[in-house]
């Protein structure tokens, strides 16, 4: 084609149309103007020359054009296939632009066939391909002279068989079409026409009949449509184009009219949600991240008043890591205040089941990115996707300088509709947090800003919402399209005042009239994905695990240092703790992702619990001293809890030197084989204090002891309980001695396994749909039944026939020193689109109950008189749920089980859900975990169900050494209801870090005693920057206070 004939240019004044007078208004007009719009849109860019195209396909990636890396290189001919699953194609050419392009913005049009695909221009990383970004701007000025080497990284594909229910899409086919590449230059007439003439008609549309302003409007389009060729195609280029500018003159002055002093605000932020993984791996999404970002900055040079939100500091890291050219652009987007990286947390991870320490670190770590490459310090908690929001965040956030908390999420309730858009946010300790409910995925053009200003509630305190502009979930961010609408939107009547904002100037907006609005106690329940408590079980059990682990490693080393002077391994345990909070995000935790990323994170996770626990066990090598097990004379237990433990602990048998056992005044033990085949020693007897350890001496011999438990039928009597099993193995009465309760309802049992079909209306392994639980049936085919008897505990085993195909063997095990009972549990499963619960039918009368959460509990009522507690069917618990009457309860405890239902007084921890996508497997295989029911005399206490939780949890840490000395607790505190849940080595090395807080909802005046020399006690935030307050004391001694629920973080400086 000839060049000259490609670039239209317009005289400066176009000619007058010569129209007839205007026209009574035709209804079928604004249809007519949609036709118009559709026929002019592909006429935004003009093709000005084809690019020669080679190209490679691989399975590695490259994060540049892979020269030389072996790859073959042919020439691409349209309609040519390439593409297999999992598979990279590299397109890459060179092209110069005719001279009548010069100072003109380039564009590419580069279609690969794949549904993603990153621009790389002269080795820049320039913009993303996919279906809603087909043409990106490959140089802002053009310059005939030079030579654009152009490529493009395109992704065919992997297979992701669905997310519902019925979804197949097994036979996927990653064959892709290759259809060319075009270097194009922007009619920037046609495109202005049409967003102009777009803007409009929604704008009509939306405004009441009645309204002089519609009628002012479709007057003008009736204008527009006399002006212009409604049928370009058949007319010359010389005909259509010159009359836009004609019909733009005519909607100039209406584009103009402006608002009132009572318009709603609507802030405008670009943002794209990228799911760190979730129907694709972490590796994907680092591509994801750099084809987004790119784009953003892209469209930045564009448009310059275009602001752009990047909530996630992992993902900046990733672009640090990976693209380090890129990300210095966006640093400098940052100083320029265009780009905000404000978010806060290291990913967004699910805020149902992390620990509180795990919520504290991802603050931690995301804070600490962005203040070292950003200069930044984020105030806004951004969640758009969570499925519910913890009542413990609130106090974590704002303790991390986090003021504002933003997310869609709640919007997608099942049952009831959340009441408040914008609202003050109270957690259990009392602090709040302001919180708005914002809209993502959005088109910032009339009709959606009219829209989402009508389902805003409660319009007499709020006169504002954020709506984030841009595609997500698999990235790309905002197309030029919709910067175009922001543009128009900025001030027309008629129309809520679209502008761009950052999400702090927004919520400082609000801040400014907080005290109008309405206020949230409690926990933000998502009436919808309750099945992710459940999902993909191995993911819950190695966060518990790798949480527990961590800890340990922590405290351990902290002691070591303190009392041994030894280093603290501060960039080991920040590399640990950096990739375990990785994989707490919101759709690897939860286990609603593929296969391939479930794997990943089990096999990280697995190696995060392995590398935390030698970390543990070396610091506690250095603590023993003369550790060895051919030489030992003793062991050295480490309680890493604050508490002393004397009821009682299990160790591996592999831990004593062959042929040994415990000995010492009242030391009782026993070894067992457990349920999964492993050798254990239990022991009774031994005081450990809390943060301490003693050293237990070992003689040759073995364990002994008479057996205080009594088996005669199915009737067994131990010193604290006396229970009856039916023939199915259920309990269906169980005595607890010291208070004379009968536990077990009128016609009910305890440990009924319940199975019953699961297969919701949609979101496969996400949901549980209420209904579901009257689909469930008691498991009661006993296969076998055996007794292990000793001194501490009796084992009575149980094999059990689960479903179709799949068994349960457990042990209930009986103790000795408690009224505890443990059901240790192995699950050989194979059922799909099945769930598994354990029931406890309890004789308590209890209209609530309590449910440990992060750094404390909530409690959630047990009946349904409400719609809203109708929904909460099924609800998240950490380690514990207690049915507590004021004298009398019992606590369901676990070690990794996170999804529970309480109705009335009957109790269902949810074992396993097998749901088959996007996992097609489920969780097919063998699960092990242990789950515990605990009656307590007296009403709930720390002492009664938070220390026993923790103590199923934690087991005591253990080395052979040949020294007979211990270790005093490193600190004790003397308030039961204060819990230390971390000590640690400070961020600046300048001390040490003990984290407190206050578990039973009761004010604490607490003391602490330390067992070394200390030079200052401070309290800090959690970022640990400031002195929040000195802690008053003398020596080793000193004294502070906790509120009910309040977390405490001391700053301890040693002398």
């Amino acid at each position: 084609m000839d060049e000259d004939t490609r670039t239209y240019c317009p005289s400066k004044t176009a000619p007058e149309p010569l129209t007839e007078p205007s026209m009574p208004f035709d209804p079928k007009l604004p249809k007519k103007l949609e036709a118009v719009i559709g026929r002019y849109t592909p006429l935004s860019f003009e093709p000005v020359r084809d690019v020669s195209v080679e190209w490679a396909e691989t399975k590695e990636q490259f994060r540049s054009v892979p020269e030389g890396a072996g790859l073959r290189w042919r020439r691409a001919r349209p309609g040519m296939q390439w593409g297999r699953a999992w598979t990279t194609g590299w397109f890459r050419g060179a092209v110069q632009v005719p001279a009548t392009c010069k100072g003109q913005r380039l564009y590419l049009r580069a279609d690969t066939g794949a549904p993603e695909g990153l621009l790389i221009v002269d080795g820049e990383h320039r913009g993303v391909f996919d279906p809603n970004h087909p043409v990106v701007m490959m140089a802002a000025a053009g310059n005939p002279r030079h030579r654009y080497h152009v490529a493009v990284e395109a992704h065919a594909g992997h297979p992701c068989i669905g997310t519902q229910p019925d979804d197949d899409n097994s036979g996927q086919d990653y064959r892709r079409t290759f259809g060319g590449f075009d270097v194009l230059l922007q009619r920037e007439d046609v495109v202005g026409f049409v967003f102009d003439l777009q803007t409009l008609l929604q704008l009509a549309a939306a405004l009441d009949e009645n309204s002089l302003r519609r009628g002012r409007i479709l007057a003008g389009l009736g204008d527009v449509w006399q002006a212009i060729d409604a049928m370009p195609a058949e007319v010359a280029e010389s005909s259509w184009r010159p009359k836009l500018e004609a019909a733009r003159r005519i909607m100039r002055p209406l584009l103009a009219a402006k608002n009132g002093d009572s318009t709603p605000f609507m802030g405008i932020v670009g943002h794209s949600h990228i799911d760190t993984a979730w129907l694709w791996t972490i590796a994907e999404t680092e591509r994801k991240c750099a084809r987004t970002f790119s784009s953003a900055l892209n469209l930045m040079e564009q448009y310059p008043e275009f602001r752009f939100l990047q909530s996630a500091p992992y993902h900046a890291d990733i672009v640090r890591r990976e693209y380090p050219a890129l990300f210095k652009r966006i640093q400098a987007a940052v100083a320029t205040g265009r780009w905000e990286p404000n978010g806060a947390m290291w990913v967004e991870p699910d805020c149902n089941i992390p620990s509180g320490e795990s919520f504290v670190r991802q603050l931690l770590l995301g804070q600490q990115f962005t203040r070292k490459h950003f200069g930044y310090t984020a105030d806004a908690f951004w969640q758009p996707d969570v499925f519910g929001y913890s009542a413990a965040l609130p106090q974590i956030l704002r303790q991390a300088g986090v003021e504002y908390f933003l997310t869609t999420k709640i919007a997608w309730n099942d049952t009831t509709r959340f009441p408040y858009d914008t609202f003050r946010w109270k957690g259990i300790d009392g602090t709040e947090v302001l919180s708005h409910f914002n809209k993502i995925h959005c088109f910032p053009d009339p009709k959606t800003l009219i829209e989402q200003w009508q389902d805003v509630q409660h319009k007499e305190s709020a006169d504002r919402r954020l709506s984030a502009i841009g595609y997500g979930d698999g990235g790309g961010g905002p197309q030029y399209e919709m910067l175009e609408f922001a543009r128009r939107v900025k001030d027309l009547e008629g129309c809520p005042q679209g502008e761009y904002v950052t999400v702090t100037d927004f919520m400082k907006g609000i801040a400014a009239k907080a005290h109008e609005l309405p206020e949230w106690v409690g926990e933000l329940y998502l009436e919808l994905h309750r099945g992710t408590l459940t999902s993909i079980a191995e993911i819950k059990r190695l966060n518990r695990r790798g949480e527990e682990a961590l800890r340990d490693a922590e405290i351990a080393w902290t002691m070591a240092g303190a009392t041994r002077g030894r280093r603290y391994p501060a960039a080991k345990l920040h590399e640990l703790w950096a990739g375990f909070l990785v994989n707490q995000f919101h759709d690897i935790l939860p286990g609603s992702s593929i296969p391939e990323v479930n794997d990943q994170a089990i096999a990280e996770m697995t190696d995060t619990v392995a590398a935390a626990g030698g970390l543990a066990q070396d610091a506690l090598a250095a603590l023993a001293g003369g550790a060895g097990r051919k030489t030992a004379s003793h062991l050295f237990v480490l309680n890493t809890l604050g508490w002393t433990r004397g009821g009682g602990f299990q160790l591996p048998a592999e831990s004593l030197p062959a042929g040994t056992v415990p000995d010492g005044d009242g030391v009782i033990s026993q070894r067992l084989r457990t349920v999964t085949g492993e050798e254990r020693v239990a022991i009774a007897g031994v005081s450990l204090p809390g943060l301490g350890a003693v050293s237990v001496p070992l003689r040759l011999g073995r364990s002994g002891g008479r057996s205080p438990f009594t088996v005669r039928g199915r009737v067994v009597n131990t010193p604290s309980v006396r229970a009856r099993f039916d023939v199915t193995g259920r309990i269906t009465s169980l005595l607890h001695k010291e208070s004379g309760r009968e536990l077990v309802a009128s016609g009910g049992a305890l440990n009924t396994l319940w199975l019953g079909e699961d297969v919701p209306a949609a979101w496969d392994n996400w949901d549980i749909d209420f209904d579901q639980q009257f689909k469930m049936q008691a498991q009661t085919e006993l296969l076998s039944h055996t007794v292990t008897d000793g001194p501490l505990q009796l084992r009575i085993r149980h094999e059990i026939s689960i479903g179709a195909a799949s068994r349960l063997i457990q042990d209930v095990v009986f103790h000795a020193t408690s009224a505890q009972i443990d059901f240790e549990t192995v699950v050989h499963w194979h059922e799909k689109h099945r769930l598994l619960k354990a029931g406890f039918d309890l004789d308590v009368h209890v209209d609530s109950a309590r449910h440990e959460i992060q750094f404390g509990h909530v409690t959630r009522p047990t009946h349904q008189n409400r719609p809203a507690d109708r929904a909460q069917f099924e609800v998240v618990n950490h380690r514990w749920t207690d049915l507590s009457e004021t004298r009398f309860g019992v606590a369901l405890l676990n070690d990794g089980k996170y999804g529970i239902s309480v109705d009335g007084a009957e109790a269902r921890l949810t074992l396993l859900k097998s749901g088959a996508r996007p996992d097609p497997r489920g969780d097919e295989g063998t699960h092990t975990f242990t789950y515990a029911l605990l009656p307590h005399a007296g009403g709930f206490s720390a002492e009664s169900v938070v220390r026993p939780g923790y103590e199923l949890n934690v087991s005591p840490r253990v080395v052979p050494t040949t020294r007979s000395e211990g270790l005093d607790s490193l600190l004790t505190v003397d308030a039961p209801n204060v819990v230390i849940d971390t000590v640690k080595w400070a961020e600046d090395n300048s001390g040490w870090i003990v984290r407190l807080y206050e578990c039973e909802g009761t004010a604490a005046p607490t003391r602490i005693d330390f067992g070394v020399e200390v030079a200052r006690v401070a309290e800090t935030n959690l970022l640990e920057d400031e002195v929040v307050a000195e802690v008053g004391g003398r020596g080793r001694r000193v004294r502070c206070t906790l509120r009910p629920f309040e977390l405490k973080t001391l700053w301890v400086t040693p002398a």
